[in-house]
């Protein structure tokens, strides 16, 4: 069950510490209902051995140097690498909404980007349960784009996983994914729990970030 929460959309919407009027909630809640009904979640999931040679983390045909995602991983023998999307229909809205109708197409935006979140939340947490069946604790989820793990991993992200032909993931020259609301991230797994490490909003740099939760 993906739980798609209002509070979510309206951060991705901008309000921070407003809440939205009665017209723009009724829009929301139509808008929403839209897209929860045309999505198609997809995923895909695969384990793969880590690395750590010297200052770079190995991960098949992946060789990062990140201070920020080797911080996350310290300790860490194997990682899942997971890629999911609500699919293309929210694309289909968005475009639709453009030709009439202007505030429709950031309140789609906003609930796509929640639910894909939401999405990725709830396979997260599968992978949580099944590495921790196999005697494994898993890490915060760390994405191509946060802190200083290059977008250009993307690239081979979406080859280790087959994205294309596994979830209908594609990148685009500028390695933006489409459907656009899609995520991919990498998820840390060792056999000893460890103290909370910093994810999400906390680990990226950009402090004026609109979207920033509060940190």
């Amino acid at each position: 069950m993906i739980e798609l929460k209002n509070s979510e959309i309206q951060r991705y919407l901008g309000y921070q510490k407003i809440q939205p009027d009665k017209q723009i909630n009724t829009l929301i809640e139509r808008c929403k209902k839209n897209v929860i009904q045309r999505s198609t979640p997809r995923k895909s999931v695969r384990v793969f051995p880590l690395i750590f040679q010297e200052d770079t983390l190995v991960i098949e045909t992946m060789h990062i140097q990140s201070k920020s995602l080797y911080r996350n991983l310290a300790g860490c023998d194997k990682v899942c690498l997971m890629g999911v999307t609500i699919g293309p229909a929210i694309d289909q809205l968005i475009r639709r909404a453009e030709i009439s109708h202007m505030v429709e197409v950031a309140i789609y935006q906003a609930i796509g980007a929640a639910y894909a979140e939401a999405w990725a939340d709830t396979v997260n947490q599968e992978i949580k349960e099944t590495m921790l069946g196999q005697g494994y604790y898993c890490r915060p989820r760390f994405s191509p784009g946060y802190g200083d793990f290059d977008l250009s991993f993307q690239t081979q992200f979406s080859q280790l996983l087959d994205l294309p032909h596994t979830t209908g993931i594609t990148l685009t020259d500028t390695l933006l994914m489409m459907p656009s609301k899609s995520v991919t991230a990498l998820i840390g797994c060792s056999t000893k729990e460890e103290p909370c490490i910093l994810a999400g909003c906390e680990v990226c740099e950009k402090t004026n970030c609109s979207f920033r939760r509060n940190t």
